[in-house]
């Protein structure tokens, strides 16, 4: 590759680019866009030269290079030195003798004897040099090959078929016309670097879009004010994931855009697919109940508030037998002939009546289920009369196991009354409040709470005088409960975040396996296309090929 002369002086440049606009030329492209040869331009000298230089081409004599008015077997660029040979001096026949070698090199090609104005000779004294011209195929008219550049380049030297091998005054004015290939063919990251340029395009459109429907996104899935109902509204819930969708959706198309193509596909698509992971996981809709807690106002003060319902009993009648369902957890009351589910409160068990039911511990509570002579089963005897009986009681009755089996319960009331109530400042869990965890607020938070009336829009409307945390009954947020897609449901919050990370991990792998398949195939593409380019651009001496672009032009020894 020679070395070029640059100058910066502005004056100079702007003469550069007059010479340029005179003489028809344009800058030089070359394909990777690393490199340009506009500068080359600039250089006053070359701008001096050019007329001349195309002048002295108008008088090049083509292949066959035979000097026919001087009867010579090459042009000789010399005067002084024709007019020796042809006077016929005393070293004139071992000159003869070299001009004939020279032309004998390539017989269909251009030879002269000349200066070499191409490769390692360049500036060398008049030797046998090949006028070699670059052309480009079918670059002219109806398809015809036009010369792109001229130069000499001695015999048994060597150049690359390369326009910056050219001196600047070689280029004619059809060079500015086109893109040259590069000088290597392109490499993997030559491909990246292009295609995460293209990433950054439109990236303020890409931005806002991403905005608009992660805010769309957030309204919908934000939580109604209470008593309302609504897909799209302006209430606190919705308008917060509102604001939070819309900077998560410009965040995702901001990464997607400026982490270049690998990067970028793998936010974008972590992202999308834990989403889309999210809703499949919030679809199925599984989990363990929680309890509700929303935002409440108490005394003028802003806090959260557990939902449930103050609960007054009676006893239940003499004749009354209760049981508690282990399957369904259901409460049942026999009387006479018939036995009929009916809630119950303050129930106690006859295996542990030192306690109320939601006060066991688990542990205990197995062990009670788990120890056969507790256990009772449903049952009818032949006359339709239903029954609650241990097995061994079954002698006149059959036993309806789909019903499940049973607890007896020692002691029990009767809802007589109940009142939609709030305990104010309990607060919620990251992945819900569950009952285990109601019990242990129970023991450390019961003393001296007051339990609040709740009105129809969930807000506390005064304290219930008398009320106890005992007779408080929690109101339970089932996974099923809600919408086929509902994110606000804590009790499905678990599958939704085991369903955005499946979703995320197998999209940023997706996504990273696909942009690797993206620029693989873009750098086969790229390649083949630079390969066939290469097809488009050769250099000749006269009518003998000697290369395409980029290999090496090698002219023998005489």
């Amino acid at each position: 590759m020679k070395k070029k002369n640059y100058f910066l002086n502005c004056s100079l440049i702007a003469i550069s680019m007059i010479a340029l606009s005179n003489s028809g030329l344009a800058a030089i492209r070359v394909g990777n866009s690393s490199r340009s040869y506009a500068e080359a331009y600039n250089q006053v000298n070359a701008m001096q030269q050019q007329a001349q230089y195309y002048q002295n081409q108008e008088n090049l004599i083509t292949t066959p290079s035979t000097d026919v008015e001087n009867n010579l077997p090459v042009r000789v660029a010399n005067s002084e030195l024709v007019e020796k040979i042809t006077s016929g001096g005393d070293d004139a026949q071992v000159i003869m003798g070299q001009l004939e070698r020279c032309s004998m090199i390539y017989p269909n090609g251009e030879f002269a004897w000349d200066s070499p104005s191409l490769g390692h000779g360049i500036g060398g004294g008049s030797t046998c040099v090949a006028v070699v011209e670059m052309r480009g195929s079918q670059m002219g008219v109806n398809g015809s090959d036009v010369v792109l550049a001229r130069a000499n380049l001695a015999a048994g030297d060597s150049v690359k078929c390369n326009i910056s091998e050219f001196p600047d005054v070689s280029y004619t004015a059809d060079a500015g016309k086109i893109e040259f290939p590069a000088d290597n063919e392109p490499t993997i990251e030559d491909v990246k670097k292009v295609m995460n340029e293209e990433q950054k395009q439109n990236a303020v459109l890409k931005i806002a879009a991403g905005a608009i429907l992660g805010g769309l996104g957030g309204n919908i899935s934000g939580e109604n004010d209470p008593g309302k109902e609504s897909l799209l509204g302006t209430d606190k819930g919705k308008v917060k994931n509102t604001v939070i969708g819309a900077l998560g959706g410009a965040a995702l198309m901001a990464g997607n855009t400026y982490a270049g193509k690998v990067g970028g596909d793998i936010i974008l698509s972590t992202g999308v697919n834990a989403a889309a992971g999210a809703v499949a996981g919030n679809i199925m809709a599984s989990g363990e109940s929680v309890l509700r807690i929303e935002n409440c106002t108490v005394d003028g003060r802003e806090t959260s508030c557990l939902w449930g319902s103050f609960v007054e009993g009676e006893n239940l009648g003499t004749s009354d037998t209760a049981y508690y369902n282990i399957d369904t957890e259901d409460t049942y009351v026999c009387n006479g002939s018939r036995c009929y589910k009916e809630t119950l409160m303050d129930v106690q068990l006859e295996a542990a009546s030192n306690k109320y039911i939601n006060d066991l511990e688990t542990a205990e509570f197995n062990d009670i289920k788990n120890n056969s002579e507790n256990i009772f089963y449903f049952a009818t005897d032949n006359n339709g009369n239903e029954k609650i009986i241990k097995e061994n009681e079954k002698d006149s009755f059959s036993i309806d196991e789909d019903k499940g089996s049973f607890l007896k319960i020692s002691s029990a009331k009767r809802i007589k009354k109940e009142t939609p109530a709030v305990i104010p400042d309990v607060r919620d869990k990251a992945f819900g409040m569950k009952e285990s965890d109601w019990k242990e607020w129970k023991k450390n938070y019961s003393m001296g709470i007051s339990i609040y009336a709740r009105n129809s829009s969930g807000q506390p409307s005064g304290v219930i005088e008398g009320a106890s945390v005992s007779n408080f009954y929690p109101m339970k947020v089932d996974a099923e409960d809600g919408g086929l897609i509902d994110l606000n449901n804590k009790a499905r919050l678990k599958a939704t975040l085991t369903g955005a990370g499946i979703g995320g991990a197998m999209g940023a792998f997706s996504a990273y396996q696909g942009a690797q398949s993206d620029i693989q195939n873009r750098w086969t593409t790229a390649v083949r296309e630079y390969k066939d380019s290469l097809q488009k651009i050769y250099c000749v001496t006269g009518d003998r090929f000697l290369s395409f672009y980029n290999d090496i032009i090698e002219i023998p020894s005489m």
